[in-house]
């Protein structure tokens, strides 16, 4: 029943996300909600459970997210939880400050393996160098924007 509550909770977040910084013009400096969501599923989770919803919330950021391949954001999201859900092992990073430089160093490490999976599998993507100049330049104001919403989100879904 959480998880699905999470699930539905994560569409309303993409879903009134997407028309604001549309309206904005402000896509491109956008907090990454669902990776926040796949953070906190990641520690709070048990591994399959959390897997399936860390794929749906991959899937739903595939469905709102335009001019990515199918799949990319899924792939992305999956592995965060792995590697979140192992970490949850091992190291205590519930409290904001954890939360916050978890959000940080995932956000930017997502937004590298995006990158890099563009550069090898997406055919049009680099045509001009502008595609890949522009990923570059966004990385470290999304991770920026995605930090404080870690320990927000996480205490609303507690």
């Amino acid at each position: 029943m959480r998880s699905v509550v999470v699930l539905l909770a994560t569409f309303l977040l993409l879903a009134f996300e997407s028309p604001l910084l549309g309206r904005v013009k402000a896509e491109a400096f956008a907090p990454d909600l669902a990776l926040v969501v796949v953070l906190y599923v990641g520690l709070s989770s048990r591994f399959e459970s959390g897997l399936v919803l860390a794929l749906l919330v991959g899937l739903l950021k595939d469905a709102f997210a335009l001019g990515t391949p199918i799949g990319m954001h899924m792939e992305l999201l999956v592995l965060a939880f792995i590697v979140t859900h192992r970490l949850s092992r091992r190291l205590a990073l519930r409290s904001a400050l954890g939360v916050v430089m978890l959000t940080f160093f995932f956000s930017l490490g997502c937004s590298m393996l995006e990158l890099f999976l563009s550069l090898v599998f997406d055919r049009d993507f680099g045509i001009g160098a502008r595609d890949a100049e522009l990923m570059l330049k966004t990385m470290l104001p999304q991770a920026l924007f995605s930090a404080p919403f870690g320990p927000v989100l996480f205490w609303l879904f507690d």
